[in-house]
């Protein structure tokens, strides 16, 4: 067993260990935002995975959903919009940015087929 990081949205923190995954699993699906960031400590976290998907999504859905999960963990309706429109902002640029080094592009029409996000 090898222990991953997990995340709590409720303190707005990564646990270390969190999440464990078995020595018999062959496919880990892991959000990775920064995977494809050209920075030293993410082009070695990289090379460590097999593929990296990029999921597009157009703006208005991204954060429509960033606000309502950020209510979802406890934020009134006016810090979450701050929230999202600041901070998740600003990584959302950064993130952006790197689409073009993705194994995979998941388009945004498909995105709004794949339905709820999970919780």
């Amino acid at each position: 067993m090898i222990y991953a990081p997990g995340f709590e949205r409720v303190i707005e923190q990564p646990i270390a260990g969190a999440i464990g995954v078995p020595r018999q699993a062959r496919l880990i699906v892991s959000e990775g935002n920064y995977l494809l960031v050209d920075e030293p400590r993410w082009i070695q976290a990289r090379a460590l995975i097999d593929e990296v998907w990029y999921a597009d999504l157009d703006q208005e859905e991204r954060l429509r959903r960033l606000v309502e999960r950020h209510i979802r963990f406890g934020k009134d309706e006016a810090t979450a919009i701050e929230w999202a429109t600041g901070t998740d902002e600003l990584n959302a640029e950064v993130i952006a940015a790197t689409r073009a080094r993705a194994d995979l592009l998941i388009p945004a029409g498909l995105m709004h087929q794949v339905g709820t996000p999970p919780q």
